[in-house]
């Protein structure tokens, strides 16, 4: 390869990755100020160890807060309340369980306990890296998440998105916490008035007797190419009654599925024609409210429903445990760790490790941007799998750099010396990259929130540190190339320049070696 082709390669290459540098960390103002460019790296949503949690407090009905019993509550009306902890029920409500009001209390507390498991199952099929449900003095429930806030809004500069955020947790626990069973309704007398006695007069395509988990296998989010929609598995029998239903709703006044939780119509299925097959979809305008009717309906419809209605008053934000500079002074850490790895590269290898450190940076870059694409949450365990896959990158070019300084040393040409010690170190390289892989799929496909997260980490960077090592093996080549001469060669990998005389010597002695261990 030719000296000019060689530069333009290289600049190339360079320039990408420069400016996907700049567009990746560098945040700054807008011209004229009143708006402001925010990195990739700050937009990408954050983990509780970072930005902290959104929290709330639910209550049952008629369980209040003591603040709203002493400011909301008449004097002469407190009479009907019984104090629980630091909350109060009302006594009619207590009168549903018992007649005696420490049994009825009892009772109560364990139909929270009972719903607040439910809960935790609700909050688990959202793929929170981190959650928490846990009852409060017996009678009310507190869930806390991760606050999913971007480093732009959690530092400020981005606020806009910092109050989106946490409206978006406050519909998710909106939803979540909806009381009730799974209905299935339409609005067409003629359907679901047909006199027969299995029928209820609320609008029902099912019988009252009938149980929909006998109809309904699994209710999921689905996305695919900015297409989001929740995903209906059926069982054998439900696509008998979903084929039945869709049939005479499609020739309806009403063309709708509507499905209920409870009194709330959440979600609509368009009935234009029958349905057919094991599975259908329901499309919705973004992932997170995919999540957030799956994880209702699919625990609804398997048997799990909330026995009591719930409210709550806002969702709050908590700072993060470690400290409201934990982001910040991570980054920082990070990039020291950088700056460490490259400039031991430069020293130990020259200019090849000045190839090398752009390649570092360019695997840094990986994870960030696809990170922010597949808005995957990072938290302190993901960032661990980065550290430990840029260990793995610069570990496995530096085990093929010293196994080309190992053949250099017996006497082997540079050409050869590059052939011979990459092909002695791949299948190892391969080996481990393999393992590493399926480990990350296996946790991505298997497990569920932190550790699915970890595992979709582990799989790009893996996929990126094996791709990467034989790209910085290709970036060598293009520039060192150029140069002819020998000993110039050597100098550029950083081992020793030697006389002919001593490569002679070297590559006599080789030989010698090889006829003693029968090698020739």
């Amino acid at each position: 390869m030719g000296k000019v082709k060689s530069a333009i390669i290289t600049v190339i290459v360079t320039l990408i990755v420069v400016v996907l540098l700049l567009f990746t960390v560098i945040s700054c103002p807008l011209p004229g100020g009143v708006e402001r460019y925010n990195s990739i790296l700050s937009n990408i949503h954050l983990g509780s160890e970072f930005t902290g949690d959104a929290y709330t407090t639910i209550l049952p009905d008629g369980v209040i807060t003591a603040e709203r019993y002493n400011l909301g509550v008449a004097e002469e009306d407190q009479g009907d309340y019984v104090q629980v902890g630091s909350y109060y029920v009302e006594k009619e409500i207590l009168e549903d369980y018992a007649s005696d009001e420490s049994t009825a209390i009892e009772l109560l507390k364990d139909t929270v306990a009972e719903d607040a498991k439910i809960l935790s199952g609700r909050f688990g099929a959202m793929e929170y890296t981190s959650y928490s449900v846990s009852v409060v003095d017996g009678i009310a429930i507190k869930v806390a998440v991760p606050s999913n806030f971007t480093y732009a809004a959690y530092s400020d500069n981005d606020n806009d998105s910092y109050t989106d955020d946490l409206s978006v947790t406050s519909t998710t626990i909106s939803y979540l916490t909806l009381g009730g069973e799974l209905t299935l309704r339409n609005t067409d007398s003629t359907i679901t008035s047909r006199l027969d006695d299995d029928y209820g007069s609320s609008g029902s395509l099912l019988g009252v007797r009938a149980d929909i988990s006998d109809y309904i296998k699994s209710i999921t989010a689905y996305s695919s190419g900015g297409t989001y929609a929740v995903k209906f598995k059926l069982t054998s029998d439900g696509e008998d009654i979903f084929y039945s239903i869709s049939q005479k709703v499609a020739n309806s006044d009403d063309t709708y599925i509507r499905f209920y939780v409870g009194t709330t119509n959440v979600i609509n299925l368009t009935c234009e024609s029958t349905i057919e097959g094991s599975s259908f979809y329901i499309q919705v305008d973004d992932y997170q409210t995919a999540q957030n009717y799956a994880a209702l309906l699919g625990s609804v419809a398997t048997g799990d429903a909330l026995s009591l209605s719930y409210e709550f008053s806002e969702v709050t934000s908590s700072s993060s445990a470690y400290g409201n500079y934990t982001a910040l002074l991570t980054s920082i850490a990070v990039l020291v760790i950088l700056i460490g790895i490259m400039a031991y590269s430069v020293y130990r290898y020259k200019k090849l490790g000045i190839v090398l450190s752009l390649m570092i940076v360019a695997f840094a870059l990986v994870p960030v941007i696809a990170m922010f694409f597949l808005e995957t949450q990072l938290t302190l365990a993901g960032l661990f799998v980065i550290l430990m896959c840029l260990a793995l990158f610069a570990g496995s070019n530096y085990w093929s750099f010293e196994m080309v300084k190992k053949e250099l040393s017996v006497g082997r040409t540079v050409q050869n010396a590059v052939k011979t010690g990459y092909k002695k170190t791949v299948a190892g390289i391969l080996d481990l990259h393999i393992v590493l892989f399926v480990v990350g799929a296996f946790l991505t496909f298997i497990a569920a929130g932190e550790a699915a997260a970890c595992g979709s980490i582990l799989v790009i960077c893996t996929l990126a540190s094996y791709c990467l090592h034989w790209f910085t093996r290709f970036m060598w080549y293009v520039t060192m190339s150029p140069v002819k001469n020998e000993s110039d060669k050597r100098k550029f990998f950083g081992a020793k320049a030697k006389s002919f005389e001593e490569m002679e010597e070297e590559y006599e002695r080789a030989e010698q070696n090889k006829k003693v261990n029968g090698e020739v």
